[in-house]
């Protein structure tokens, strides 16, 4: 079998490489689009289930619910900063204040059940659309089949409860889009201007639906160009595109939203102090160290991106150079930061589709209508699903929707508990409740938005989450020099604003610094965290301390 596989790969890579001539393809093969929704529809909840399996919380999801909250009780947007002591009322450029909105909804009508549901909600549209998408490439059901499975693997740990899983399921959305113009000729592309408005107003990665309708109207026009159809199908493309463009203006900052965006992509400290934004080689070696077994989200990852560069160089003429065009890039833009591999993931999908179907059969399934006869990568009209039935799956529908049931519930779904991702100062911050104690907080950064849940509006950050969409690369830069003491810095940065209060893990480097200093007084200690309060305050007079406390075992959202 792998004898017969290579020699086909063998076969159609030998054709002539003439990129304006349409190569010739074995015409015997005639087979449909046939979509897994309607193959098995019960295998594609399975699919859904395993993306979604992944429940634990992230250090902003106190800060999403609790700002959603905010607007929902204030009836208007919050746009200066009212939870920090080094940037108040500093413009907040809330790129995600409708997915917050979202998330407070879910929040306050179903609490922590209500969020997971959400959760559940968008990781089905992602996989939902990743299927009509990669249905639109005319690949056997058995290769649609295993590539999702791939990629639903990969994305399990990246589908968490943040405004990122909105772009994951719009960015298949214009995808889905892309690949039914591309290889039917024609779709509703002006949906996709309604859908940038949306998305503009949902998450900042909007930038990255923009790039891949711009490159696709690049990629063919340079096709048509070639094969001398001329530019009216990439002028109608490019004026989609801009319109979208302009509708991602349409939200409540107007022209800001791409200056938080653009701010972002520029900050010079944020592959430092940002996990998401360090290089994918960076991320899957850290991963080896904390755990060997969560590298195998990595690996899948880096599979598909595997799999669609060797069955395109194999088969580099399957009329989609503008689909692979954008998963390539996609595929350049996950090694050099983690946060875009699953936009990899679900670019790579489709391509990988249709050139493994091409290598397993030795022909193309149908002609890509979208590119014209004789532009590159066009290919032959060999096949039709006009007349065609789409094959079924032969497995009892039932049986298979049982087991996906079966995964959901033992995921805890329906579970009122969520699972912290990190050890949270939980003793610290009842120890501050208890005794009265609020202030300025200088706090570890991913503690920031638990810090506010559980001590806003009396107590305010010194950083948070909302990173640069709120605070001066000065504030983000004195906190990486306090955090591991850089150039023997903390002691300076202890000075240099008004801290009431110092919250850190007693593993960082500026722990010894502060318990050092004569200025600071440890008042609480336990195994996760250590809080520091002045030495002239009333809060370093509280009898016998340092308390030393306990930590709890575990830790559940939103305690």
């Amino acid at each position: 079998m792998l004898l017969s596989f290579g020699a086909r790969a063998m076969s159609i890579a030998a054709q002539p490489a003439d990129p304006v001539s349409p190569p010739i393809f074995d015409t015997a093969a005639r087979r449909p689009r046939t979509s897994l929704l309607h193959y098995s529809p019960a295998l594609v909840l399975v699919l859904i289930a395993i993306a979604d399996a992944g429940r634990v919380t992230d250090p902003d999801l106190w800060g999403h619910v609790r700002f959603g909250q905010a607007v929902l009780a204030g009836h208007r947007l919050v746009l200066h900063d009212p939870y920090s002591y080094t940037a108040p009322g500093h413009l907040w450029r809330n790129h995600e204040w409708l997915t917050e909105i979202v998330m407070a909804l879910v929040y306050n009508a179903l609490g922590v059940v209500g969020l997971k549901l959400w959760k559940f909600a968008c990781t089905t549209a992602t996989i939902v659309l990743l299927s009509l998408g990669m249905a639109e490439t005319g690949a056997t059901p058995g290769i649609l089949l295993n590539s999702l499975l791939v990629a639903a693997v990969a994305l399990m740990p990246q589908m968490e409860f943040r405004p990122q899983i909105f772009t994951f399921a719009l960015f298949a959305a214009i995808l889905l889009l892309l690949a039914r113009d591309n290889y039917r000729g024609s779709a509703p592309l002006w949906l996709a201007i309604p859908i940038m408005a949306l998305w503009g107003n949902l998450h900042g990665g909007f930038i990255m639906g923009l790039f891949a309708l711009g490159l696709y109207t690049g990629v063919v026009a340079l096709q048509d160009m070639i094969g001398g159809s001329g530019l009216t199908r990439a002028t109608r493309l490019a004026i989609i595109t801009v319109a979208a463009a302009l509708a991602t203006l349409l939200t409540p900052y107007g022209i800001d939203t791409w200056y938080a965006v653009i701010h972002a992509l520029r900050n010079p400290v944020t592959r430092n102090a940002v996990t998401d934004w360090q290089p994918l080689i960076f991320a899957i070696t850290t991963q080896w160290h904390a755990a060997h077994s969560g590298v195998i989200f990595y690996l899948c990852g880096l599979g598909l991106m595997a799999a669609f560069a060797t069955s395109y160089a194999a088969v580099p003429r399957g009329g989609d150079l503008p689909m692979a065009a954008i998963a390539a890039t996609m595929c350049a833009a996950a090694f050099i930061a983690m946060r875009n591999l699953p936009l990899a993931v679900i670019a790579c999908v489709g391509p990988i589709s249709r050139h493994m179907s091409i290598l397993s059969n030795g022909s193309l399934p149908f002609r890509s209508s979208g590119a014209s006869r004789g532009s590159p990568g066009a290919t032959d009209d060999i096949a039709s699903d006009e007349d065609a039935r789409p094959a079924r799956s032969g497995t009892n529908q039932w049986i298979v929707a049982a087991l996906a049931v079966v995964v959901v519930a033992y995921t805890g779904l329906f579970s009122s508990r969520l699972r912290e991702d990190i050890r949270y100062p939980a003793g610290a911050a009842a120890f501050m409740k208890n005794h009265h104690l609020y202030g300025n907080v200088l706090g570890d950064f991913g503690w920031g938005e638990y810090l506010i849940w559980h001590c806003a509006p009396q107590s305010k950050v010194f950083l948070d989450g909302r990173y640069d969409t709120v605070y001066p690369f000065k504030i983000i830069d004195d906190y990486i020099v306090f955090r591991f003491d850089y150039r023997d810095g903390a002691a300076k940065i202890l000075d240099a604003y008004p801290h009431d209060f110092v919250l850190i893990p007693p593993g960082f480097e500026a722990y010894e610094v502060t318990l050092k200093s004569a200025r600071w007084k440890l008042i609480y200690r336990d195994q996760d965290s250590a809080l520091f309060a002045r030495a002239d305050s009333l809060a370093a007079r509280i009898p016998d301390i340092p308390v030393s406390g306990t930590a709890p075992k575990e830790s559940y959202f939103p305690d």
